[in-house]
């Protein structure tokens, strides 16, 4: 299937808005990809894993997820690969009830998708342009 970059460009920018943050707390999901790369100011190696969730925990009242289709939402959560980093991976498989004695990451971060998680979302203003909705940050995630 051959991307119609005529039509996705064509669209009038008066009609373009960000989608409603989520409200603030618990949600449950699975993740949904993994990808690599490195950060681009000081090209620092990370593993992102993409995150898509599917039902909101007591802390979230219902009413304020009723224009929200969260299945329709990702996000994702970077793990940086540095010797000084790579204990915060390590702890995230293991929450996943991966094992992770004599693994490596290699061979588990592929072994993740699919894998249950429970995340905690804030919510975040930017100073700027305060006027601005607010947008989200996954403030911790683990293995459910």
């Amino acid at each position: 299937m051959s991307v119609n970059f005529k039509e996705l460009l064509s669209v009038n920018l008066d009609e373009v808005k960000a989608p409603a943050a989520l409200p603030e707390g618990t949600y449950h999901g699975n993740i949904a990809s993994f990808e690599y790369g490195d950060n681009n100011k000081n090209k620092t190696p990370y593993v992102r894993f993409g995150l898509k969730f599917h039902s909101a925990s007591d802390d979230v009242d219902p009413k304020d997820l009723a224009d929200i289709d969260l299945s329709a939402r990702k996000m994702s959560t970077d793990f940086y690969l540095t010797p000084d980093a790579r204990f915060r991976l390590k702890d995230f498989l293991e929450s996943l009830g991966m094992k992770t004695a004599g693994s490596t990451f290699d061979e588990l971060i592929p072994e993740a998708v699919g894998q249950s998680v429970i995340a905690y979302i804030t919510q975040r203003f930017n100073p700027e342009r305060p006027d601005d909705p607010p947008r989200n940050n996954i403030k911790s995630v683990k293995g459910e």
